[in-house]
């Protein structure tokens, strides 16, 4: 569990390969029992066409384009995103390709003022190393004060895959009341070890069914490490 509670918190599956836009329309996935017809139903659908397919329903919504395929909830229980996206391409469209893989976790939360936001912001990317100019980043009053807006950790040496890589970005957030807020994503990150034989999903469908939960736990404790500076409860 992480120190602090999140006031916004969402998960997304990010596949990269080669879809065709619009067969992803509601009544394709009620007709193949991965939504029931009440879902289908209430589906607020933005577009679809050839180049690209976006609806939403309840507790989920769908951005399809030729290359890249999206599915993203903010409701819990996340695991049922990941059933959603596993069902979809390992028993229906297990012949689509699929080369890349992101799973991501992302929250926003408030560490409880401007002025620790500002602190961690500062431990983070501490001014000094900016040399004169360093001291310029404090402004000369509160509402011209700058400093980091955005902060990005990449790990590559990771044990579980020949390729790919975990990305954490930290940045202010917009959506935290006060200038209180923190906006943190984790991009859990997979590849097929062989691009140029890759003709279907299975290789990145059967790590997303396995791996799922660890990754996000694994991403939540990244997360809890930059909510561990904050001495707030």
């Amino acid at each position: 569990m992480m120190k602090i509670k999140p006031e916004i918190s969402g998960v997304s599956i990010v596949l990269v390969g080669s879809f065709n836009p619009p067969i992803f329309h509601p009544e394709w996935f009620e007709r193949h029992g991965l939504i029931n017809d009440k879902e289908k139903e209430a589906a607020e659908i933005a577009i679809i066409h050839r180049q690209i397919a976006a609806f939403r329903m309840e507790w989920l919504a769908i951005n399809i384009e030729p290359v890249r395929f999206v599915a993203e909830t903010q409701e819990g229980p996340f695991i049922r995103l990941a059933d959603f996206v596993v069902k979809t391409f390992k028993d229906y469209l297990y012949h689509t390709p699929i080369g890349m893989m992101g799973i991501n976790r992302q929250v926003h939360f408030s560490v409880g003022s401007e002025e620790e936001r500002n602190r961690i912001g500062k431990m983070l990317a501490p001014h000094e190393g900016w040399g004169e100019w360093g001291k310029d980043l404090e402004g000369k009053s509160p509402k011209k004060r700058g400093g980091m807006i955005s902060l990005t950790m990449l790990q590559q040496d990771l044990d579980d895959r020949k390729k790919g890589y975990i990305k954490a970005k930290i940045e202010p957030s917009n959506k935290i009341k006060d200038n209180a807020g923190i906006d943190m994503e984790v991009n859990d990150h997979y590849e097929v070890e062989n691009p140029a034989q890759n003709q279907d999903c299975k290789e990145l469908m059967d790590i997303l069914e396995s791996k799922f939960d660890n990754s996000i736990k694994h991403s939540e404790w990244i997360i809890d490490q930059i909510m561990k500076l904050t001495d707030i409860k």
